[in-house]
């Protein structure tokens, strides 16, 4: 998402009134928290017709206490005035709530730009009708491979022809989208067709990094990319600028080049996640307990954003295990929730660290020949279990 905001950020966002007052300069905001987030990703529910083994949320049920449609407007209303960029919606799935379209209706008419994480397979002809007269949204469908059997392996059986389905209604009625992918080991030789299926649509790709978050915990080992991987798609991204990744592959910038956009962890300063029960957190993937700034049915959003001590935790981190390390001020570190679930401390490098992985690896220095071309061979295939 931010390459889409490099060079229009607010200028009243750089910096919050504690920090003015502290005489922070306002080239050190991103470090240390905005006066209000460029971004906000808002999980309208837990209610979800799939069960995806990667689920950042363990979706499935609604649960007690999600935001009644009254509480979703009034905090449209504090977004809108406090001038947050984007808006991202998602869940479990967002169409599985009843008066979503309500919502996005009213978030619309007060300018908030929308655009919403779907699986696709509950969106009709009446719905896709509906959200084309919508301004400031679009759609962000999920596509975890270029064929059902990958796909399918993660998000469901029927799952992926349901989502192309999905597809043709977005484009019969002109509504903007956008086809996202959650890189794993198992796609990872698909991103060439997945990349052709976007241009075919005439749209852009969207590749996200997985997180060991909710389902993702217990799916990580099993799904999460290969180092190797990774030097490849590296250089696949250099090659391909036009692909969005929502700046979550940084961490990578430690083999050479960087990428275009932000290179550092936005959680608490640029970013931060509102649970479909109200509760913040510092981003989407590190959605734990402790993690709990505060509650939006108990304190305005200004107020745990400005306020709260578990956002000071995120924007005064010290990474020393990488203080030492040549690629910290491209990297910066990495994902703090790889940090904290894998290695068990928000303090120390990104699980997936390249640095470390050239270490223990030394021939993976060798594929940073540019010369190399992605691998097009397959990978092993995932256990059966998996299924």
């Amino acid at each position: 998402m931010w390459g889409l905001l490099s060079g229009h950020v607010p200028l009243e966002l750089l910096t919050t009134p504690k920090q003015a007052a502290s005489g922070i300069a306002a080239g050190s905001f991103f470090e240390r928290g905005l006066s209000a987030p460029i971004a906000v990703s808002w999980e309208v529910t837990y209610a979800c017709n799939l069960s995806c083994i990667h689920c950042l949320s363990s979706s499935g049920k609604k649960r007690p206490g999600e935001l009644t449609l009254e509480e979703c407007k009034g905090l449209i209303d504090e977004l809108a005035r406090l001038k947050v960029f984007y808006v991202y919606i998602g869940g479990g799935e967002p169409f599985a709530r009843r008066d979503l379209l309500d919502i996005l209706e009213y978030a619309d008419q007060r300018g908030l730009r929308t655009p919403i994480s779907t699986n696709g397979t509950l969106i009709n002809g009446e719905i896709a009708q509906r959200l084309s007269t919508l301004k400031n949204i679009r759609v962000q469908l999920s596509l975890d491979g270029a064929s059902p059997a990958t796909h399918d392996r993660i998000r469901g059986v029927g799952s992926f022809n349901r989502a192309l389905r999905a597809l043709d209604y977005l484009k019969e009625f002109d509504v903007p989208y956008y086809i996202t992918t959650v890189l794993t080991r198992f796609n990872f030789p698909e991103l060439d067709q997945l990349y052709r299926l976007a241009q075919a649509q005439q749209v852009k790709l969207r590749v996200q990094r997985l997180r060991p978050s909710g389902r993702g915990v217990d799916s990580w080992d099993l799904l999460h990319p290969t180092p190797d991987q990774f030097v490849q798609f590296h250089r696949w991204l250099l090659e391909h600028e036009e692909v969005l990744t929502a700046d979550s592959f940084f961490f990578v910038n430690a083999l050479g080049e960087s990428l275009k956009g932000f290179s550092i962890c936005g959680a608490a300063k640029m970013i931060c996640l509102i649970s479909p029960t109200g509760d913040v957190y510092p981003c989407p993937f590190i959605q734990a307990h402790e993690f709990v700034a505060g509650n939006i049915k108990e304190k305005l959003f200004q107020e745990i954003w400005t306020n709260s001590d578990v956002f000071d935790t995120f924007r005064n981190l010290e990474l020393h295990e990488c203080s030492g390390c040549p690629a910290n001020k491209t990297c910066n570190g990495g994902c703090r929730a790889t940090a904290y679930f894998i290695r068990k401390s928000l303090e120390k490098s990104d699980a997936e660290c390249m640095r470390r992985a050239m270490d223990e690896n030394p021939n993976l220095r060798l594929m940073l020949d540019p010369r190399l071309r992605l691998a097009k061979t397959s990978v092993a295939a995932p256990r059966e279990e998996a299924a």
